[in-house]
């Protein structure tokens, strides 16, 4: 019987932006019987909010949450930090200045804000339909975040070429000292050293006294890998790139608008035909 499951946001539990209603069921159904169920997500804590009030698990005690791919976890009873991993104030400020370099947008989250250099009117409306509280600044002065706990850096661009040219030209700065990965199409991401959501899935599964052989995981992009390999059952989403989709264990029939989460649930945790 599986007793955790770890779950993405973005094209995975969500349809714009909300988790649709066969969702709702499904996870009510699982956690009936006993199924922990998890968002593990890029985003911050206070991005998710209706999220959790959706599936039901809001400010509630031994209900949990990963954020910024597993540098944040979280009981959700009155959000409390279990853990926190973030970048180092030299490291952060490294990529803040290499970004420069390149046509990105770059946003730099603490644990309560996301703030957005070279902000576009497509991230800003991202940001804005995520509910995501952020400023636009305009001041490159990185030492604003001298004293702030810096959660992550991304730059954007909708073109994964692109950065991933820039992850390939930032690699003997990011070799052996910060977490690179890729999300949304959209997202080069930097977590501190060992962050990822399968850090995330065992350091939860361990502190709940969980058995990895007891945990599902499933996602669509680049940083879902690590969770999906780490986990027992590892799933990608159908509309998974091909990489994705070879680190997994099963790839869902229906993509994520047509519910491959309530797949996942129905097939290996409610075991229904």
């Amino acid at each position: 019987m599986y007793r955790l499951m770890l779950s993405d946001l973005d094209e995975t539990l969500l349809v714009n932006h909300h988790v649709p209603d066969f969702n709702i069921e499904a996870i009510k159904k699982a956690r009936a019987k006993g199924l922990k169920f998890v968002p593990a997500t890029g985003r911050a804590y206070n991005m998710i909010l209706d999220i959790l009030k959706e599936i039901g698990t809001y400010d509630q005690a031994d209900e949990y949450s990963i954020c910024f791919n597993g540098g944040l976890i979280i009981e959700n009873k009155n959000n409390r930090i279990l853990n926190f991993k973030g970048l180092s104030f030299e490291n952060a400020k490294l990529l803040f200045e290499k970004a420069r370099n390149y046509d990105v947008c770059i946003l730099v989250f603490t644990l309560d804000m996301c703030y957005i250099y070279n902000a576009n009117d497509d991230e800003v409306k991202r940001k804005t339909d995520q509910k995501a509280p952020f400023v636009v600044v305009d001041d490159y002065n990185f030492e604003i975040f001298k004293d702030k706990q810096i959660a992550k850096i991304l730059y954007q661009k909708k073109d994964m070429g692109y950065l991933k040219m820039i992850a390939h030209e930032l690699n003997k700065f990011t070799k052996d000292q910060i977490a690179v990965s890729y999300s949304s199409n959209r997202y080069l991401e930097f977590n501190a050293l060992g962050v990822n959501k399968g850090y995330g899935l065992k350091w939860l599964a361990d502190y709940l006294g969980i058995d990895l052989k007891e945990t599902i995981a499933i996602g669509d992009n680049y940083n879902d890998v690590e969770m999906i390999k780490t986990a027992a059952l590892g799933i990608c989403v159908a509309c998974g790139d091909s990489e994705i989709k070879e680190s997994a264990q099963y790839v869902t029939k229906s993509d994520y608008y047509q519910g491959a989460v309530k797949e996942v649930i129905e097939k290996f945790v409610l075991e229904e035909k």
